[in-house]
């Protein structure tokens, strides 16, 4: 059994909105697909005479101790515009923001990206930053954002000195290369203001307390509204914190793998440390690289047939829970364990199957089922 939690269904016309909201009870349908979701409201525009556009605000979470409120699921978009990818040839631009359109709409409003990502594709405007300010600019975005719905947009600072070679500027050394770099990313990005700031691993040209007094820097600059830490230890994060908390900045977010085959951040207690700080988990390859996924079956390499145990409970919970796919259960998974995924996405299909994952949750006994059978398979 699933259990469902309120959430907001918004139609919304395409050119203008004039809303206002509606109690509707305990639940609505949305006509379109023919779902029934629990719901608290939603917005109409009572001039519009057709061509509305519909958008679902799902439940949101609050970005650690910030005020930045976030859907449950993000997108992390590592393969937006990397060749190596695929980018340029299975799939353009054009694939890319018809898929952020579709996630906006369906309730995903957290896009996690860096200034490394496609950076091959930094001089023709085609790296990841450059192509989310485009798709910011769009008009399915433009009228998410008059209803509260505007994407959060975070972005990392890659610490190896000659990322220069890669990105432009110069070698990267101090508390400087950091706002440089920030600079840089907004400038891609088309904005003057980033959500969230975030290291993208610790180096040791860095110290800690160095980079931790350039986020603070930036935040009192005004050039973002809150700062995290990528692959960071429970110890590095713990006094990441500790620095940012003497000049009063929360640490909002620690970004690592995580995913019920890779169980290192909930082994060695980052997981928990992270709930008592209240500090967000953000976790990146929660499907190994589509390992968890339905196309596994298909694979008879040894690691594929390791997993397939663990496919099929989550197919069995996925039938349970009313038709969800086992990405879809594996993703559920590790919202109920107090994470944030951010799991990759290129097509429109994959951003609705993503936004699928929203409106309900796992009970807790199919959760128990499934930690029990990720140990058995770790052992």
């Amino acid at each position: 059994m699933t259990s469902a939690f309120p959430c907001l269904v918004l139609h919304l016309p395409s050119s203008r909105f004039m809303g206002r909201f509606e109690k509707l009870g305990s639940c609505c349908k949305r006509v379109r697909k023919g779902v029934r979701l629990q719901c608290t409201s939603r917005a109409v525009d009572p001039n519009a005479a057709g061509g509305n556009e519909e958008y679902v605000i799902a439940e949101l979470t609050t970005l650690g101790k910030t005020s930045l409120k976030v859907s449950k699921l993000g997108v992390g978009t590592l393969q937006w515009g990397d060749p190596g990818s695929g980018f340029g040839d299975k799939y353009v631009e054009e694939d890319l923001g018809n898929a952020f359109d579709e996630l906006v709409k369906g309730g995903i409003n957290f896009f996690d990206t860096a200034e490394v990502y496609g950076y091959q594709g930094i001089p023709s405007g085609k790296s990841a930053e450059q192509m989310i300010g485009r798709f910011l600019l769009r008009q399915a975005i433009q009228e998410a954002s008059k209803a509260s719905l505007s994407p959060k947009i975070a972005t990392k600072f890659f610490t190896i000195p000659w990322t220069n070679f890669l990105v432009g500027g110069g070698f990267r050394l101090g508390r400087k290369s950091l706002l440089d770099a920030l600079t840089a990313s907004l400038k891609r990005l088309g904005k003057s203001k980033i959500d969230l700031y975030q290291i993208h691993f610790p180096f040791p040209t860095f110290s800690n307390s160095a980079l931790m007094e350039s986020l603070k820097e930036a935040v009192e600059l005004g050039l973002t509204s809150a700062v995290g830490v990528s692959n960071y230890s429970k110890v590095q994060m713990e006094e990441a914190a500790d620095l940012l908390a003497q000049y009063r900045v929360p640490l909002a977010s620690n970004q690592v793998k995580y995913s019920l085959l890779s169980r290192k951040a909930e082994e060695e207690g980052l997981l928990k440390v992270c709930k008592e700080r209240s500090i967000t988990l953000i976790a990146y390859s929660p499907l190994e690289s589509g390992l968890l996924s339905a196309k596994t079956f298909q694979r008879k390499d040894r690691r594929a047939l390791q997993v397939q145990p663990l496919l099929r409970t989550l197919e069995k919970i996925g039938q349970e829970s009313g038709g969800k796919s086992i990405t879809q259960v594996a993703l559920n998974y590790l919202v109920c364990k107090g994470a944030l995924p951010i799991p990759g996405c290129k097509t429109t299909n994959q951003a609705k199957e993503h936004c699928g994952v929203l409106d309900w949750r796992l009970e807790a006994d199919q959760v128990a089922a499934l930690d029990q059978e990720a140990k058995l398979l770790k052992a």
